[in-house]
């Protein structure tokens, strides 16, 4: 958060965690082979190795034997290089307890140190059915990336939107009290092209730093999936349902003075999730899985009462498809996987008679892949045991659109009125008007009514092809690894027509002085006897495609030496959009002064992986306006006058340097001696370059730069400890994890895809003027300076029945806030916003799982997901047309496996 001097945020994560039986969080014992499921990295995709020994996944194990035996699954900080300190890996137990129910996987990290995902300085959170409707995943800065300079990665299917998804006038999604949408704006653009459903994860792997050179595109952190596997042992199955409606919501006013002056209705709502795969062996050499998820939500809200109608009713569809089909044969295994994510937003605004926009996002991605391991191989440079060749094909296209209801939108006015002076001036006659727009008897004021749709239809969307190839193997006294991608984009963001918007009007009552009694249509443009447009908008019609051809390569060499484990690394990223050649170093150390010490440093750099977002942009038409107005005789004909343009943007990025960051990083990894859990220290210093900005050239002319700078610093202590309980009655297995981060952070104000351009809605704060937009990337970048967390999950009765708490707490902390006051600086006039101190903030989530029936390999459980169990709202409020934050909350569901 922004202070006096600089601003911080300090993050501290303590996290308890229980497993359940087959999937452990951590394990203190000496490291043992981890099993072919997840031992491998899950981006390296390595081939699998024989199964045969081994229970098939999923498959029901005796009790007894694990409260036994010790089976872990993933090290949860790290991986299998000791270079990995800035690595976390979550298998499948561990991941489910930090998810809050609602079906979207990326709600795990939310508990995870430099992970930022709040806003406790928000002072419009107030919840509204459009917020309700969005399941779409949840955005995130790691380690002080903004939220779309991630690499999320989904069995190894780059899930990135590389046409950007933050725009240039930052205006905020679609809500339910929206009065007039953006023109400019595609809406509901997001970071990620796959929605991937927490129902189908097997494992994720976050990093944060000290990533390995086979990881480019990304300023942020990495976040790779992987789903679950076709099972090659035998037929299984498993479906869900989950339930969670405004009967399962304590909702909390949240106003500043804790109020609802307007006697708003809390939002009613209904969500549905549920899920259904199948996955089983078709022969000896084939095996398939096939799967299918759904998020379906409604809401209703109340139309203003102006218009003469009732309620709205609005929905959602969130859709995930996926089919994979694996081969494993003499000459390698080869695996076919295609995945569809499809989802769609409605929206019906309250404020308009009948604008509605239905917001949509579909993604087709497929992927071909072969994995051959050569074994050991002869070359100038020495043997090369166990050398493995990953070839992958991937095609992806993915389109967000916008579709309203007309390219044509109109303001009437029915009154004009003073509330200060409780006095009516004019009022409309017009039956056409009156049908549908009403006086508000409540006030005195203008009365103004609007109709038609919205920006015409919109679409953004890309198509990838990659090929890629990763070979891997043991060679001196360690391994290396190197491979290659390339990658063809194309790049689409189009208005389908034009669109004309008539904002404003002259009613009769303009024209008192001339004495008329009616205005005269000498056109048909919108104009009636008593009122007609004045201003009109045309945004015009556009279509702009724009490709990129990239090559990546990289190779990496860990190589041990007694004590002491080196991984040197360099990643060459290319392309013909910029023309740039960036290499980016990899470099980490690693000393093993005794058996359970392990101390680790490294150096870093990371590109930026997104420049079409600027290239669609930058011939994108902004909207034109257009003056007329009447004779002394009351006459108006459609001829109209250009209104000066408001300024012009530059949004070429061709010539401009590549974006990066340089990271430093140091680590210690010890097993404890005395609770034989894993405690791991770390410290990242982050300094981003040559970044995106905006330039002033005058004139009220702007340009993209490479001026922008950002810094980024945490300390972060973690642990983790697993225990096989034998000694208390009826529990099987308890893991407790727990991490606190320190960390400051700075970012440059001065972005192009904020409204640096905007001269109406300016803040002033510490004697500097900000755009509304560039404020909030200084201040509300996701980041709370101070956050514990402690989670715990338990295992009762041979797995019939689990139990898990996270809490997470946000310590007190100084931030800024509006202070209702404005002030005139450098001739324009400012919000001031000044410092505030926040309290600090618990809360408590609740996982629990009861199992109703089993027989063989058939098993039904009841499951129940309580968010926020003690109704803590935290510091952001909320404005009086949404007063109302959630509280505490309930997901309510049932799963089967067959």
């Amino acid at each position: 958060m922004l202070t006096t001097s600089r601003r911080t945020a300090i993050s501290g994560v303590a996290t308890l965690v229980l497993a359940l039986p087959t999937a452990s969080l951590a394990q203190t014992q000496a490291p043992a082979p981890l099993p072919e499921a997840i031992a491998e990295d899950p981006a390296s995709e390595a081939p699998d190795r024989d199964t045969a020994s081994r229970p098939a996944a999923g498959a029901q194990l005796d009790a007894s034997v694990l409260q036994k035996i010790v089976v872990p699954l993933l090290d949860y900080l790290g991986s299998q290089s000791p270079a990995d300190i800035g690595t976390t890996s979550l298998d499948r137990g561990s991941f489910v307890v930090r998810t809050d129910g609602s079906g979207d996987a990326n709600t795990f990290l939310r508990g995870l140190p430099n992970v930022q995902y709040q806003n406790e300085t928000d002072t419009d959170a107030g919840i509204d059915g459009q917020q309700i409707l969005n399941t779409r995943p949840e955005l995130l800065s790691i380690s002080g990336g903004r939220i779309y300079e991630n690499n999320f990665i989904v069995n190894g299917i780059p899930a990135n939107t590389v046409t950007g998804s933050v725009e240039r006038d930052n205006g905020g999604e679609l809500t339910s009290d929206e009065n007039t949408p953006n023109a400019d704006r595609v809406y509901g653009l997001h970071p990620q092209t796959i929605f991937v459903p927490s129902d189908f994860v097997e494992s994720a792997t976050v990093i944060d730093s000290n990533a390995q050179a086979k990881y480019g595109n990304f300023q942020g952190g990495v976040v790779s999936y992987e789903l679950n596997k076709p099972d090659r042992q035998r037929w299984k199955g498993t479906a869900s349902v989950a339930v969670e409606s405004d009967r399962f919501v304590n909702y909390v006013v949240a106003t500043e003075d804790g109020t609802n002056p307007l006697g708003r209705k809390p939002p009613e709502f209904t969500k549905i999730r549920s899920s259904f795969s199948l996955s089983g062996p078709v022969n000896e050499v084939f095996s398939v899985i096939a799967q299918y998820s759904r998020t379906d939500a409604a809401t209703k809200k109340q139309k203003d009462y102006i218009y003469l109608s009732g309620d709205i009713r609005e929905k959602s569809l969130n859709a995930f498809y996926r089919l994979q089909v694996d081969a494993n044969t003499d000459f390698g295994t080869f695996s076919l996987e295609g995945m569809v994510t499809d989802y769609s937003q409605g929206f019906e605004s309250q404020d308009w008679r009948d604008l509605q926009v239905n917001v949509s996002t579909l993604t087709y991605a497929g992927k071909l892949k072969h994995s051959y391991t050569f074994g050991n191989l002869d070359t100038p440079f020495g043997q090369i045991l166990g050398l493995t060749l990953d070839s992958k094909a991937v095609v992806s296209h993915t389109a967000t659109r916008n579709e309203t209801n007309s390219d044509v939108a109109r303001v009437y006015q029915i009154r004009e009125g003073s509330a200060r002076t409780n006095t009516v001036y004019w009022t409309s006659s017009d039956p056409d008007i009156l049908s549908w727009c009403r006086v508000d008897p409540t006030t005195t004021g203008n009365v103004t009514c609007r109709e038609g749709g919205y920006g015409a239809n919109k679409e953004q969307g890309q198509t990838q092809y990659l090929f890629s190839q990763n070979a891997a193997g043991s060679i001196w006294a360690g391994t290396f690894e190197a491979g290659y991608d390339l990658t063809h984009t194309s790049a689409r963001r189009a208005r389908e027509n034009d669109f004309t918007y008539y904002t404003s009007v002259n009613t009769l009552w303009d024209a008192r002085a001339l004495g008329l009694s009616q205005f005269n249509c000498l056109g048909s443009e919108a104009c009636s006897s008593d009122q007609y447009a004045n201003i009109k908008t045309v945004w015009d019609a556009h279509d702009t495609t724009v490709t990129l051809n990239s090559f990546d390569a990289w190779l990496q060499f860990e190589q041990s030496f007694g004590w002491l484990t080196v991984r040197p690394g360099l990643r060459l990223q290319v392309d013909d959009y910029q023309k740039n050649v960036n290499l980016a170093p990899r470099i980490a150390a690693t000393i093993t002064p005794i058996e359970r010490i392990e101390l680790s440093a490294g150096f870093n750099r990371y590109y930026n992986g997104g420049s079409l977002e600027y290239a669609i942009r930058d011939n994108q038409p902004r909207g034109q306006a257009y003056l007329r107005g009447h004779d002394g005789s009351g006459n108006v004909t459609d001829t109209w006058t250009m209104r000066p343009e408001t300024g012009v943007l530059g949004n070429k990025a061709s010539d401009l340097r590549t974006p990066y960051t340089d990271e430093w990083t140091a680590g210690i990894k010890i097993v404890d001696p005395l609770t034989e859990g894993t405690l791991r220290l770390r410290y990242i210093n982050r300094a981003m370059k040559d970044q995106y900005a905006s330039a002033d050239l005058g004139n009220n002319t702007r340009r993209l730069t490479n001026s922008g700078t950002g810094a980024y610093e945490s300390a972060t202590a973690e642990y983790a400890r697993t225990w096989d309980v034998e000694r208390v009655r009826s529990l099987d297995r308890l893991t407790l994890t727990g991490s606190f981060t320190w960390s400051a952070q700075e970012l440059s104000p001065d972005s192009y895809f904020y409204d640096e351009d905007d001269l109406l809605n300016r803040i002033l704060y510490n004697g500097r003027s900000y755009s509304v937009g560039g404020f909030s990337v200084v201040t509300g970048n996701l980041d709370i300076p101070m956050r514990a967390q402690l989670a715990m999950m338990t295992n009762w009765y041979e797995g019939k029945f689990s139990l898990g708490v996270a809490a997470n707490y946000n310590f007190p902390f100084t931030g800024v806030q509006d202070t209702g006051r404005s002030e005139v600086f450098n001739g324009i006039r400012h919000d001031v916003w000044e410092d505030k101190d926040f309290d600090g903030t618990l809360t408590v989530d609740l996982h629990s799982s009861l199992e109703l029936l089993r027989q063989e390999h058939r098993s039904v459980r009841l499951n129940l997901v309580v968010d926020n169990l003690f109704n803590e709202i935290g510091n952001a409020s909320a404005g009086n047309s949404n007063p109302f934050r959630k509280g505490r909350s309930f997901w309510l569901g049932l799963n089967t496996t067959f």
